[in-house]
């Protein structure tokens, strides 16, 4: 195949893609234009689309199962509480997701306060459970993900290491790296350039890797 074609058979699918992407905001603008109004099956129908993403970038916050699901529920309740400013010529995700990163990092910054007179319970809270998502997505070595997932003392290093940077970088590193949101996504729902998270982005994963690379032997991250 020459390179035009290839370029070709690249391009449609993308092309695809885009119109599918756009249905799919038309019909979700007109759910909240429904919401907006009244109907609570609108929001409904809203909630259930995006209730385990909104959990999933949650979880990733905070490396609590419990704690993710009552954020996402207060985020949820006060979206409903404030439909009347929603504009629906943006994305509701963008609104979702800035709610409850915004509760994410507001409830580290207590459970931080509140762990400088009780620091040795930190061990508990953020043991290793449920760390599969951070392990399969950050690049590793060699190893496959569910080999590297038996290692109780990775999981618990890489956890520890993610709560070693700032909240603005463990955001972008979250919501990019492990929840596949895009430059521009990130920079809607964090009110800031596309420039800015690509710096933070590329800060995050510097300081994940010396920290990590301090910490462990016999994995090479390559991020």
């Amino acid at each position: 195949m020459n390179a035009v074609n290839q370029v070709h058979s690249v391009e449609v699918p993308k092309t695809a893609a885009r119109g599918a992407g756009e249905d799919r905001r038309e019909e979700e603008r007109g759910l909240m234009e429904r919401a907006k109004a009244g109907d609570g099956r609108a929001f409904d129908e809203m909630t259930r689309r995006y209730s385990e993403k909104a959990y999933s970038v949650a979880y990733q916050m905070l490396a609590s199962h419990d704690d993710a699901r009552d954020l996402v529920q207060d985020a949820f309740f006060e979206v409903f509480r404030t439909l009347e400013r929603f504009n629906t010529q943006y994305r509701f995700s963008t609104w979702l997701y800035r709610i409850l990163i915004n509760k994410c990092i507001n409830y580290r910054k207590r459970e931080a306060r509140r762990r400088m007179f009780s620091f040795s319970d930190y061990g508990t809270r953020n043991g290793s459970t449920g760390q599969q998502f951070l392990v399969a997505n950050l690049p590793s070595s060699e190893k496959n993900p569910h080999e590297v997932l038996e290692n109780d003392e990775l999981r618990r290093s890489i956890m520890s290491a993610l709560d070693t940077l700032s909240e603005r970088h463990r955001t972008v590193v979250v919501l990019f790296d492990l929840e596949g949101l895009s430059h521009k996504e990130i920079a809607e729902i964090l009110q800031c350039p596309e420039g800015t998270v690509m710096s933070r982005l590329h800060h995050g994963r510097l300081k994940l890797k010396r920290v990590l690379s301090k910490r462990l032997t016999g994995y090479l991250l390559d991020l």
